[in-house]
């Protein structure tokens, strides 16, 4: 048997007798048919060949599109931080005499509830927190607060307390070491007070819906040896350095998502701010704050915003003994921090007890702590709508910043 391979052409030729007895039109069907074969297998071939292609093409195509509908949807937009801020609490004197009376949690009873439920909550502690120490005999005032008065800051759930202000060292380091113990242990952050300065100025940083917020907290009331230094503590200062103050909140800024500071300066009982007041809050701003929260004068003062930022110049006292109708006057400041900034800015008025402990008010009570907040703050680009007893703030225009 012969290896070579069998062709078409070669049985057409062995058959060239049986052609030729059967006459010339069955070659010629033969060869048309034969052609006709070949030109359909050729045929098919080429309608077959671009299948793959096309099939890829279509599949790429698909690809594209589908990256092309994820890149259109909008990110999630995430759920805003609500944040609550107060003034300054003491807990010694009336308010100290309660907590023996009454119990740690006393001082904060009728407000907790209401601190807790925000996300964030941040305040000034104006009184250390010890039974040691030595009284500055150098000043007129000095404060040391019991140590039981931690219970109602962390049955109210606050965050995190500014230390940087005129009475942290009334009783030398020994009372504020005790103090930062007993934030540490109640976890509770700090700012604005330490061993040294470089624990004065390091920022409380405070993790809220998978956000994080640095809280700054300086003093311009500055007693005789208050400022810490690198080697002895004390409080973080803004006035004398206002350059790092701003450099600080810029770095943070790049770090963390939201930065808030606190300014413990102003004058005593006046109504309205002072030019530095203005100055340090609009360079806060800025440099990268989303919120100035303030306090000091033991009144209230105005509400600002700058740059679509929120300052509170003072937030008045809010647990602290009193001695006049306006320094029993104070209010919870809440808001919301999220994609859009600062939002949803509320003022719920509070008012001190014989003892200075707050109380929620409502009624003409609320409708004379709320006015007096809409007229001294007045020419500060802030709208207020007063509903069910509490303010709604809200910026007048976008500012400027001229």
């Amino acid at each position: 048997m012969s290896c070579r391979p069998q062709h078409a052409a070669r049985p057409t030729r062995r058959k060239a007798p049986q052609r030729r007895r059967r006459g010339p039109l069955l070659p010629l069907l033969a060869l048309i048919a034969t052609g006709l074969l070949v030109s359909i297998i050729l045929g098919m071939g080429s309608v077959r060949s671009p299948e793959p292609a096309q099939t890829s093409s279509s599949s790429q195509q698909a690809g594209i599109n589908d990256k092309t509908a994820a890149s259109d949807v909008a990110p999630t937009p995430s759920e805003p931080i609500t944040v609550a801020a107060v003034g300054d609490m003491i807990f010694d004197r009336n308010v100290g005499a309660l907590i023996d009376a009454r119990g740690g949690s006393a001082p904060l009873s009728n407000v907790s509830s209401t601190l807790a439920a925000a996300d964030v909550t941040v305040g000034n502690l104006e009184s250390t927190l010890s039974d040691r120490g030595t009284a500055d005999a150098d000043k007129d005032v000095v404060l040391r607060g019991r140590l039981a008065g931690i219970q109602g800051l962390a049955a109210s759930d606050f965050s995190a307390v500014s230390l940087a202000n005129n009475h942290t060292l009334d009783y030398g380091s020994e009372a504020l070491q005790d103090t930062i113990a007993a934030l540490d242990k109640a976890g509770i952050k700090h700012a604005g007070a330490g061993m040294s300065a470089a624990e004065a100025t390091a920022p409380a940083i405070i993790e809220a819906r998978d956000k994080t917020i640095a809280f700054l907290s300086y003093s311009d009331i500055l007693p005789e040896g208050f400022v810490a230094t690198q080697s002895s503590p004390g409080i973080a200062a803004a006035r004398t350095d206002m350059d790092a103050v701003t450099q600080t909140i810029s770095a943070l800024k790049q770090q963390y998502d939201f930065v808030l500071v606190s300014f413990h300066w102003g004058v005593e009982y006046e109504d309205y701010i002072i030019g530095d007041q203005e100055l340090e809050a609009h360079a806060a701003i800025d440099a990268g704050a989303d919120a100035v929260l303030s306090e000091h004068p033991h009144v209230i003062q105005g509400i600002e915003f700058y740059q679509d930022k929120l300052i509170a110049y003072s937030l008045g006292d809010f647990v602290f003994d009193h001695y006049s109708r306006k320094t029993g006057e104070s209010f919870i400041l809440q808001f919301e921090l999220g994609d859009e900034g600062v939002t949803d800015v509320t003022a719920t008025p509070t008012y001190l007890d014989e003892y200075g402990a707050p109380s929620v008010v409502t009624g003409d009570e609320a409708q004379a702590i709320l006015s007096r907040l809409e007229e001294i703050s007045a020419g500060m680009n802030s709208s207020f709508t007063i509903i069910d007893d509490v303010a709604h703030i809200s910026p007048i225009t976008t500012s400027t910043g001229m």
